[in-house]
């Protein structure tokens, strides 16, 4: 158990520092906060390919709850929209939440259709 927690951790590491890097590298695209679209987009692909193709193991412990876990961000997605909806941005707070969930979606149907 204490091998699985250190596993999730140095994973955990590893998926923050990226998301810090990727989020913050992609600026704001006619104000939607295009860095975690990025990030939940990159990561739904690749929690779904890792998914389908059934990672097991140790692996699974460090990639898919501990990277892929901290690297994508339900939390700041939900803070940034509705931000936008506090600041009056009711149209980019709409296209927010669709970007979001219609190329997260589009991700794991792509991770399905390429690893079938």
């Amino acid at each position: 158990m204490a091998y699985e927690i250190l596993l999730v951790g140095i994973g955990g590491f590893i998926g923050a520092n990226l998301r810090y890097l990727v989020s913050g590298a992609i600026p704001r695209i006619n104000e939607i906060p295009a860095g975690t679209l990025a990030v939940n987009t990159i990561g739904s692909f690749v929690l779904a390919v890792l998914t389908f193709t059934s990672l097991e193991g140790t692996l699974r412990y460090m990639i898919s709850i501990g990277m892929l876990g901290s690297f994508t961000t339900f939390s700041t997605f939900a803070y940034e929209s509705f931000r936008l909806l506090d600041e009056g941005e009711n149209k980019h707070f709409l296209m927010n939440i669709g970007l979001n969930l219609l190329l997260c979606l589009f991700a794991v149907f792509l991770a399905h259709v390429l690893v079938r």
